[in-house]
């Protein structure tokens, strides 16, 4: 992801524009190679290292630096250091610290050669052995091993110059949807595979959505992270992923309401027309950990039922559609799907009340947080909910089989 300082647009006439670049542009294509193959090279060098390595290529070589630090901040991401606490070591800094002050403050160093003597006494006894072979020339490095300049690299995800530049473009769009009020997406209606995965990847995320279908297209509207008071960080990280998910549909278009810092709210339009390809897989069979949680509590309590990830629209009253998080099947061919409500999905939660105190054939069941329960316009509308006295929980981290399976048995 790029910081707000990585980000290139421009704002005319209300509409704000990223400044994509050419993915075919040799001369970046060349600088993006060297880069990576400065990361490529990473494994084992301290951050320090690999950073000064990385701005060699940013200051040498030609081009907008602001383009090659993003090359550089994405590269970044795909890189994993070693950032374990050393506690030996943090308890050893502290012990030679302490006892050079108290030397220094009884004044028993004759020159700096006396002190590098004493300082030599001390790691000398130490136990773990990289501190005590620690040599005069050493001392800084290993002391400091643990902080983020020193710390190596462990692994580095490669890709493709080409790959890189795409990625590059679409976190131009992510950077600005960080800063997003709301998102309205138009998807063809094709039911294939990769649309299914697409609302099952709004989900999974946890973002807030109205699902509705106009002739051949769905519409999509998502609260975006500027019109939440709860965790707007990472639900605006959540929305900025979802649009990579975007990426693998055959159609789609993108109108979000965009509020930068200390200017007005400008529009943002895109369409496949971008020319951003995928820069993910599609992990069509991918089960989330909570998914997989959710069927091991279910085979404990009962084999009656069985769970799936939410993979089917259900049809709800005015054209509107709702996308479950959980599809659930009775051996008898029962089935039933369980929608969950966050702390942010206050305004969601009231809508789906509403459309199903108008409704006797959904067969959805609701899951509410506690946390979102104890809001007390939330309290109220769910005591004077009939649909979900019947068809409702309360959960916490996620729904336990207690509170559920009553609801189940009922269906049957």
């Amino acid at each position: 992801m790029l910081t707000k300082d990585l980000i290139r647009y421009k704002i005319q006439k209300g509409q704000i524009h990223p400044q994509f670049i050419e993915p075919t542009d040799s001369e970046l294509l060349a600088i993006a190679d060297q880069l990576i193959a400065v990361f490529e090279k990473s494994p084992n060098i301290p951050r320090a290292t690999l950073l000064e390595s990385s701005k060699h290529v940013i200051d040498s070589t030609p081009g907008e630096p602001i383009v090659k630090r993003g090359f550089e901040k994405l590269l970044l991401d795909r890189t994993e250091f070693d950032t374990a606490p050393n506690q030996e070591l943090i308890a050893f800094r502290k012990k030679l610290f302490v006892e050079t002050s108290r030397l220094l403050s009884q004044e028993q160093f004759h020159g700096y050669t006396d002190y590098q003597r004493k300082v030599s006494q001390i790691t000398a006894g130490e136990s773990q052995p990289e501190i005590a072979a620690i040599g005069d020339g050493e001392l800084t490095d290993k002391l400091y091993a643990d902080l983020p300049s020193y710390q190596p690299v462990l692994t580095f995800n490669t890709l493709s110059p080409e790959r890189l530049l795409h990625r590059y473009n679409a976190a131009q769009v992510q950077g600005l949807l960080l800063h997003c009020n709301t998102l309205t997406l138009k998807l063809a209606d094709s039911m294939t595979a990769e649309l299914r995965q697409l609302f099952k990847y709004l989900r999974f995320n946890q973002l807030l959505s109205t699902i509705r279908k106009e002739e051949e297209l769905y519409q999509i509207t998502v609260d975006g992270p500027l019109n939440l008071f709860y965790k707007t960080k990472r639900y605006g990280m959540n929305l900025a992923n979802f649009f990579v998910a975007v990426l693998h549909q055959p159609r789609w278009e993108i109108t979000a309401e965009i509020q930068l810092r200390n200017r007005q709210p400008s529009r943002l339009l895109l369409d496949e027309s971008c020319g951003i390809e995928p820069i993910s897989q599609q992990f069509l069979a991918y089960i989330p950990e909570d998914i997989q949680l959710f069927q091991a509590m279910l085979r404990n309590k009962t084999d009656d039922w069985q769970i799936l990830p939410g993979s089917q629209f259900l049809p709800l009253t005015g054209d509107f559609y709702c996308f479950p998080d959980y599809q659930l099947v009775h051996k008898s061919g029962v089935e039933t799907s369980i929608e969950l409500f966050h702390p942010w999905h206050q305004g969601h939660l009231i809508a789906r009340l509403n459309t199903l105190a108008e409704q006797t054939d959904a067969s959805l069941i609701l899951g509410v947080s506690r946390e979102l329960e104890k809001k007390p316009i939330i309290a109220e509308a769910l005591a004077a909910s009939a649909y979900f006295s019947e068809f409702g929980f309360i959960f916490r981290d996620v729904p336990t089989m207690r509170a559920l399976l009553p609801i189940l048995n009922s269906l049957v």
